[in-house]
């Protein structure tokens, strides 16, 4: 019982106000490449080696589905196809790769900024199974064509049930490699271009102010992703009852959902102005990191208003 009341009287600070209790609900937020940005780049991408069969459908997949909106857009395009375009032929420096030196000297005449050479991780190299149905591990490697660009590799490495739990979609696939190697595609892209990341954020939950229950309608909207909805409950609470900091302090996530952090951080500070409670100030500051990511991640300017809380 006192573990309860404890437990409690943490989520709920604010109790004595009628504000502060929270719930939480699920967000997308824009996160910068994992690895190098080539928004806007070409990149040639060499032969991926390993397990053949794996190695190839990687391949194919990940110059298939290279992003192609705005802002995420760049051109991947097969190594192989460069050949015809040039005297020079990309003579294996081994078995299974080209020669460095070849293919990057066909990549700069043709206009490239990047080499993308990937491995499918094996037992022999690195102690993973290439026949373990249920893991993929792929070396990567961006080689930039421009000397004075950074290069740089990381592995990607996924797991089925990981991979499935945050691409749902992949359980509709009936093959097991295509599962495995759709979600070490997207990871892949990740590396290289903006990507939404999915989280929780805490909403506040009034307890005896006025217009709670819309707040509490609007929570309850937000909860199963609908921020529109949601955004339309917390407006008219703000509205007719001003003091109502819990519609405030959530109107300034839903605007950050929609990637309007100026206005989302207008909205927090008056959260935070009508209670200065820990969870409204927290919000505050993960609203302009967020928005900080937002501008990493597409090479935007600093706003208008500046940062307030955090530095670069």
């Amino acid at each position: 019982m006192r573990l309860h009341l404890l437990r409690l009287t943490v989520i709920c600070t604010g109790i004595a106000l009628g504000v502060g209790c929270r719930t939480y609900a699920p967000i997308a937020v824009w996160t910068p490449p994992g690895l190098q940005s080539t928004v806007g780049k070409r990149v040639a991408v060499s032969q991926v080696v390993g397990p053949a069969e794996i190695a190839k459908q990687v391949q194919q997949k990940l110059i298939a589905s290279a992003p192609h909106d705005q802002g995420r857009e760049f051109e991947l395009v097969d190594s192989e196809t460069l050949q015809p375009k040039s005297p020079i032929r990309l003579v294996a420096a081994t078995e299974d790769q080209s020669s460095d030196v070849a293919l990057a000297s066909v990549a700069r005449r043709e206009g490239y900024d990047y080499i993308l050479r990937g491995e499918v991780l094996s037992e022999r190299t690195h102690g993973v199974r290439p026949t373990d149905p249920d893991l993929l591990a792929i070396s990567w490697r961006l080689t930039a064509i421009d000397a004075h660009q950074a290069s740089a590799g990381t592995p990607v490495v996924v797991e089925r049930s990981t991979a499935i739990e945050r691409y749902p979609e992949l359980a509709l696939l009936s093959d097991p490699d295509e599962q495995l190697v759709a979600a070490a595609v997207r990871e892949t892209h990740r590396l290289f271009s903006p990507s939404l990341a999915h989280q929780r954020v805490s909403l506040a939950v009034p307890l005896l102010t006025p217009g709670r229950a819309d707040v509490r309608r609007g929570n309850a909207a937000a909860k199963q992703g609908d921020w529109q909805q949601a955004t339309t409950y917390w407006t008219r609470a703000a509205e007719q009852h001003p003091m109502q900091a819990a519609a405030t302090h959530n109107l300034a996530l839903a605007a950050a959902a929609s990637q309007d952090f100026s206005l989302a951080k207008q909205l927090a500070r008056k959260a935070v102005r009508q209670y200065p409670l820990p969870m409204y100030q927290q919000t505050l500051v993960w609203i302009e990191q967020t928005q900080r990511q937002y501008h990493e991640a597409f090479n935007l300017p600093d706003p208008p208003e500046g940062w307030f809380l955090t530095r670069s």
